[in-house]
């Protein structure tokens, strides 16, 4: 569950960085630690009721998303394998060599997790007919499946000392099917809420229905707003550090993420060294401003810290130096840290940005394109002409 909390808060990262530069309506720069800037107003941003309203079926939504979180395993040693079952299962793999089947490396293991949903097996995929062998026995069963590994699987295991590529060949599969794990949703009552959100003092279904509704406004606030107002900031200075860190961390996340080296992704996006600094600077400046509007707005950042990882580590039942701890291993150690605070003053802006904007009547309208517009002048020109004649 925190390794899902850590991937949605790099996209997260990512997707609020990449966006463009502009003007600015603030004449002194605020210094932070990836640079300085100087920022727009964010008090008194337009959005538009019908574009942050948010559905009784969101909410539902979201709630349900919520209690999925925090279900718990139940085993059950009675059942049979179903299309939805989570199974736990032994297996032994064996091939057939000079006539005579024989156990090989790496073809067996013990307290394996299957998911018959996604045909994975801990998370992974297996060759054809590997996890659908399991379907329709019960636990208990013990039995043997054959199978064939891909005519491309290209990988080999040692038999008397001597390579045997596995690639094409006959593979008999005997499964133990040990147990069946059924997740176990938590009902939604005021117990839950006071369990699981206790740190923001909640302790009623509605306040729990209320504070869910707040937070999906304010994310379809920020949706609205947050590009156009970076695009009014304006950097004065960049920490020339930071951008090299950042580079480091976004060539990893392009690794893990597209298997592939920045020059390749770069070439791939028709990305000139340009644009790529562009895009880096770009990706700075929005780091900057949360810190920025802090600092102007005289939150103690530092206390806030404290306070809200102390809050995220007892929400993942975890402490606070093991949090970062994961942080830095999943970003980088010379980034790990930097990632978290960032997503605590977020978190902070999100309301002081929310709580003050402009809600007019509607939705926002529609910038017509140039060409579209030039087209519409066009044909109203050729009519008045029509109608003058």
């Amino acid at each position: 569950m925190f390794k899902k909390f850590l991937a949605v808060a790099l996209s997260a990262t990512m997707a609020l960085s990449f966006v463009g530069c502009g003007s600015s309506k603030d004449s002194k720069g605020i210094a932070t630690d990836y640079g300085t800037i100087s920022l727009a107003d964010y008090k008194g941003l337009v959005v538009y009721e019908d574009d942050i309203a948010v559905t009784d079926k969101e909410v539902q939504s979201s709630i349900d998303s919520d209690l999925s979180s925090h279900s718990t395993t139940k085993t059950e040693k009675k059942g049979t394998v179903k299309d939805d079952s989570s199974v736990v299962f032994d297996f032994e793999g064996q091939i057939e060599v000079n006539g005579k089947k024989v156990v090989f490396d790496g073809g067996s293991a013990q307290d394996q997790t299957a998911d018959m949903a996604t045909s994975t097996v801990g998370g992974s995929p297996m060759i054809d007919g590997f996890v659908a062998a399991l379907k329709g026995h019960k636990v208990g069963d013990k039995f043997t499946k054959k199978l064939k590994f891909p005519s491309n699987y290209g990988k080999s295991t040692q038999i008397d000392g001597k390579a045997v590529d596995l690639s094409g060949k006959d593979v008999w599969f005997t499964f133990t099917v040990k147990s069946l794990q059924k997740k176990v949703k938590p009902e939604l009552n005021d117990k839950f809420v006071k369990e699981n959100y206790s740190t923001e003092k909640l302790t009623t279904v509605s306040e729990y229905k209320d504070y869910l509704k707040k937070n999906l406004r304010n994310n379809k606030i920020m949706n609205g707003v947050w590009e156009s107002y970076v695009d009014k900031c304006k950097v004065t200075k960049y920490n020339d550090k930071s951008i090299t860190e950042y580079e480091s961390l976004f060539e990893s996340f392009i690794q893990s993420k597209y298997n592939t080296d920045l020059k390749s992704y770069k070439e791939a996006c028709s990305m000139s060294d340009k644009d790529w600094d562009d895009d880096v600077k770009k990706a700075m400046k929005a780091k900057m401003i949360p810190f920025a509007i802090l600092k102007k707005e005289g939150v103690d950042f530092d206390k806030i810290y404290d306070e809200k990882t102390k809050e995220l580590a007892k929400q993942y039942s975890t402490e606070v130096e093991s949090l970062e701890a994961q942080y830095d291993s999943y970003y980088g150690a010379s980034y790990g840290t930097d990632s978290l605070k960032y997503v605590v003053a977020m978190q902070q802006i999100i309301d002081i940005i929310a709580d003050n904007v402009k809600v007019e009547k509607g939705s926002a309208p529609t910038t017509e394109p140039a060409s579209t517009q030039a087209a519409t002048t066009a044909e109203a020109t050729t009519a008045e002409e029509t109608t003058a004649k």
